[in-house]
């Protein structure tokens, strides 16, 4: 049977999970059969009803864990809702289902508390809190609560701008503890070595089992197996957050102010945005743009907008710069 018709036999069949107090009424009258079944037995052999209480017994716990175990294989209707996903990149995001072939996830899927993901290609995520997940190729999450993952292998980056995810803790897990966002981006990964967290802009606290700490922006921590951790600093415009570029949410251009979209690309990159003067400024503030970005990369974006306008941009060290085009360009 193809693919399309086997999810639709599977959406036909599916029936919601019973709820807790469903399950409490079976359990409820499987212990009222049991009790009828030992009051009937003759008083004389009380052994007798024995293979009767076992055989009931049997028979409540088999269809409580029939029941339960259907409520599994129709995708856990009953998990909370983490993200959904915004883009994936061939070859997409698959749920892990054990011995039963994976299951693509596509735009606009949901993911689940009590499912493991897997990306083959790079994932984009939105988390229901707020803020965006991206996984890199080869990552595998396990969803364990509405704002709770595990990280099993490969790497992610969590984007949660400040102000945002403000009604719970997002908390990524890992061998070497708990990693809880502050208004921050980073990346955390499962490495040889162990896991290494980066983090690019805000705190992240990282609760180990034998303390916790606050990580600041700029700061790279490799966390051995054994739990030595290795400290060491790293830019925001370093190479290594180059990754998460490829896969960033869209920026709506149209009838939006430049300034807005020229800190939105400042912030993807982990630049500084430098005005050259008040001149400057005030076309980065009046000027609105028009048209679509969508797809590009936030440098790509950048070089598409800018030559739309009166203004130019140079890549210093760490920075971007916006002048006049007729202003002698900062050397990198």
């Amino acid at each position: 049977m193809n693919e399309p018709s086997d999810r639709i036999l599977r959406e036909g069949l599916r029936t919601n999970p019973l709820s807790p107090e469903a399950l409490a009424r079976i359990r409820a009258a499987t212990e009222a059969e049991w009790r009828a079944t030992v009051s009937a037995a003759p008083a004389v052999k009380p052994r007798r009803w024995l293979p009767w209480a076992l055989a009931a017994s049997v028979f409540g716990a088999a269809v409580i864990a029939g029941l339960t175990m259907l409520g599994s294989l129709q995708g856990g209707a009953d998990g909370e809702r983490f993200a959904s996903v915004l883009r994936t990149e061939a070859p997409g995001l698959s749920e892990l289902r054990g011995l039963r072939s994976n299951l693509k996830v596509n735009t606009g899927g949901a993911l689940l508390s009590g499912h493991s993901y897997q990306s083959e290609g790079q994932a984009l995520l939105v988390m229901e809190g707020g803020g965006n997940l991206r996984l890199a190729p080869g990552a595998r999450i396990e969803v364990l609560g509405k704002d709770v993952i595990r990280l099993d292998s490969g790497e992610l980056y969590v984007d949660i701008p400040p102000g945002t995810h403000a009604a719970s803790s997002f908390v990524a897990r890992t061998p070497a503890g708990d990693f809880r966002h502050v208004g921050t981006q980073f990346a955390l990964a499962i490495t040889g070595d162990g896991t290494r967290l980066r983090v690019r802009e805000g705190v992240v606290h990282w609760v180990a089992a034998d303390g916790q700490s606050a990580v600041k922006a700029g700061s790279e921590v490799q966390i051995a197996r054994d739990g030595k951790a290795t400290h060491r600093a790293i830019e925001p415009s370093h190479a290594a957050w180059n990754w998460t570029s490829a896969i960033t949410p869209d920026f709506d251009v149209d009838d939006r102010p430049l300034q807005e979209f020229l800190a939105w690309v400042a912030r993807e990159s982990g630049r500084e945005l430098v005005l050259a003067d008040d001149v400057t400024r005030k076309q980065v503030a009046t000027i609105k743009m028009h048209g679509s970005v969508n797809g590009l990369t936030p440098m790509q974006a950048l070089s598409a907008v800018m030559a739309a306008t009166p203004l130019r941009f140079d890549l210093p060290e760490g920075k971007i710069r916006v002048s006049f085009a007729g202003d002698s360009p900062t050397r990198q």
